[in-house]
């Protein structure tokens, strides 16, 4: 990865750790988190004035764009929903750490990506090792059940939905480089209209789940200023990766830096909610990021 590249990703950690810990905080939703991605997206509209015009795209670059949104629905779906049933300290790495793994392996199988060396493998498996640690707080958690709860399963949810993005984005922002955006034009621009796509998918689904609707009472109670100041968050965090991913051959090193958010987030958990910081908190952390420095070294 190039300075400029690395520089961008490790920005985005921060950034990405403090509006999920927001967001947790803040009575997750679906509705709570698209609607601030939306909100960013619609106040950083003036960015699709960069490099050449829309109309230059291609046609299968909509295509792209159209899964874009529906996995990054899935995802902020996945994330708000496990929150809601369990401690960010435990969720929030579990989601982040699983697309190191799988994201790799689906590059190889359908993009004829290169194959990772064994430095890699070896990184990844200390990720999903910790992650595994991470919710056997207390003797009475460490069964199979523990792993089998409606949060755990919002958690791979979410994975899924990072996994459905990260290979489907770095497809988009090929074809904007194509067409003359820069590395930095193109994200700033997919970020943009990546968030307006996720918004109009998901506005169909508030209005079916009851659930949802309920909350949307909440969310108008934190006012519009909390709601675009998480978006701008939002939108910021990713739209770095983005243009990381541009300036990037191999997507894989990306998503695997990208996770570096992980013991962040496990701190401001523990920190700034209080949440239980266990010894098999801590311990899983640390295999995770020993992991992560294999692979992103």
């Amino acid at each position: 990865m190039s300075p400029t590249a690395l520089a961008l990703v490790l920005v985005s950690v921060c950034m990405h750790a403090g509006w999920n810990v927001l967001g947790k905080r803040n009575t997750p939703s679906l509705g709570a988190f698209v609607l601030a991605y939306g909100a960013g997206g619609v106040v950083m509209l003036p960015l699709l004035v960069l490099g050449p015009s829309l109309m230059a795209l291609p046609a299968s670059f909509w295509g792209w764009l159209v899964l874009s949104g529906l996995c990054q629905m899935i995802y902020m779906g996945g994330l708000a929903w496990a929150y809601a049933r369990g401690e960010v300290s435990v969720l929030y790495p579990i989601a982040r750490a699983l697309p190191v793994v799988l994201v790799p392996l689906v590059s190889i199988a359908l993009l004829g990506s290169r194959v990772l060396d064994a430095w890699d493998g070896l990184g990844m498996a200390l990720v999903v090792a910790g992650a595994l640690c991470l919710p056997l707080s207390h003797p009475e958690a460490r069964r199979f059940s523990t792993y089998g709860t409606p949060a755990m399963g919002f958690a791979l949810m979410a994975a899924a939905g990072t996994v459905g993005y990260s290979l489907i984005d770095k497809q988009a922002l090929g074809l904007m480089q194509s067409v003359g955006h820069s590395g930095l034009s193109a994200g700033a621009v997919f970020m943009v209209l990546q968030a307006v796509m996720t918004l109009t998918w998901a506005l169909p689904l508030l209005a079916l789940l009851p659930a949802e609707r309920r909350r949307l009472p909440v969310l108008r109670q934190q006012g519009l200023p909390m709601l675009v100041t998480t978006g701008l968050m939002m939108t910021c965090t990713y739209g770095l990766v983005l243009m990381a991913m541009a300036l990037t051959d191999e997507v894989s090193y990306v998503v695997a830096l990208r996770q570096l958010s992980i013991p962040v987030g496990v701190l401001m958990g523990v920190l700034w909610l209080k949440e239980p910081a266990s010894t098999a908190k801590t311990l899983g952390t640390l295999v995770m990021l020993a992991g992560l420095v294999m692979v992103a070294l």
